[in-house]
């Protein structure tokens, strides 16, 4: 089991890219980023979802770019997944002061259980929603805000995939634009987010081809970006989690479990949020571990909360309203399934090294 480092994770990235722009942030930075970004005219972050250090050593030879500019292991926060982990990145915030805890949340006043990214209803996609959930009770100033109070005279770049309007259909295509954008004369912070390693391993595994694949064409990209921009540019390149390979606890499937909760699971398949009636909490808790002990550590509100697995700092108002009674922390090779329809053959948001531990990754020119 391996939890989160505080003072040294993908939080404390932006901790000091925030310092960097004379911008304010109550968590800790890291020496050796600080040093790497002293005097740059242009910062490109790239986040790479799913590029544990796992999947580097097991794919890339040594002499591969990723590698040979690999500086520091860093961990992911809790849980190690998207949601929760890259508005980490774009918020400076850990998730007990942003609230974004996993894919799921539930949300009692609409008594909806929301998966936060898409905006719709996780159990009933053919439910209408009629505002944005994320911007309601979630918004938070982002890093470019940030940023931009402290510095303002530093132009602002983010690059998507081509899920979001204006996003790009290849991380290619992001590459040239980042290259484009250190060739111009002002300042610049350029944020890029790219799905992959994470889609592929989802679905073939972290030891499959495919994988491999990936992992080389994102090494020989980024190599590309670091070769042709502007001097006086610091490329930084970390993930957001790892992964792992999972076999399924069809959960639905275990009726005397799902008779004692008041609702439905929600959160994240390899950190499992359950509300339970109150008369059965201890019948829950027994039979839970009873039975998924060997895969998973079943830790109360209270006990997470006092462990600080989601971080410190000023607690988020919906945070109690968004934790159940216990949250299911997979250690092992198991996962909570949700969803029927999609079948995962390595998942994330467990407290396992493969996925809390991240590359810090920096080039400097």
């Amino acid at each position: 089991m391996m939890v989160p480092d505080y003072t040294h994770s993908i939080l404390n990235v932006t901790a000091t890219i925030l310092k960097h722009y004379q911008a304010p942030s109550p968590y800790a930075s890291l020496p050796l980023l600080e040093e790497a970004l002293k005097d740059k005219r242009h910062v490109v972050l790239v986040l790479l979802d799913g590029m544990g250090i796992n999947i580097l050593h097991k794919h890339l030879f040594k002499d591969a770019f990723l590698l040979t500019h690999l500086k520091d292991i860093i961990t992911s926060v809790f849980p190690a997944t998207t949601v929760a982990a890259t508005t980490s990145v774009l918020s400076g915030l850990p998730p007990y002061a942003s609230g974004h805890l996993g894919w799921v949340h539930y949300f009692p006043k609409e008594d909806a259980h929301i998966a936060l990214f898409p905006n719709q209803d996780f159990y009933d996609v053919n439910r209408m929603l009629d505002f944005n959930f994320k911007d309601k009770y979630l918004k938070y100033p982002s890093l470019y805000e940030l940023i931009k109070r402290g510095s303002p005279d530093v132009s602002l770049n983010e690059l998507f995939p081509s899920f979001r309007e204006d996003g790009y259909p290849s991380f290619k295509d992001q590459v040239d634009k980042v290259i484009d954008i250190t060739r111009k004369k002002e300042k610049s912070f350029t944020y890029v987010y790219w799905t992959e390693p994470d889609l592929t391993e989802h679905h073939f595994g972290i030891d499959a081809y495919e994988t491999k694949k990936v992992l080389m064409d994102l090494d020989q990209e980024v190599e590309r970006m670091a070769f042709f921009v502007a001097r006086s540019t610091a490329i930084v390149v970390i993930a957001d989690h790892g992964l792992t390979d999972v076999e399924e606890v069809p959960i639905f499937e275990n009726k005397p479990l799902m008779d004692m909760m008041r609702r439905k699971p929600s959160m994240e398949a390899r950190a499992t949020n359950f509300f339970v009636k109150h008369h059965e909490l201890k019948n829950f808790k027994e039979m839970f571990e009873a039975q998924y002990g060997k895969h998973f550590i079943l830790l109360s509100k209270q006990e997470i909360l006092d462990q600080k697995l989601f971080g410190e700092g000023k607690k988020h108002k919906m945070l109690d309203h968004f934790l159940g009674d216990y949250i299911g922390i997979a250690i092992g090779n198991q996962m909570m399934s949700m969803n029927s329809q999609t079948k995962f053959l390595a998942h994330h948001a467990g407290l396992t090294k493969d996925e809390m531990e991240v590359p810090l990754i920096l080039f400097t020119k």
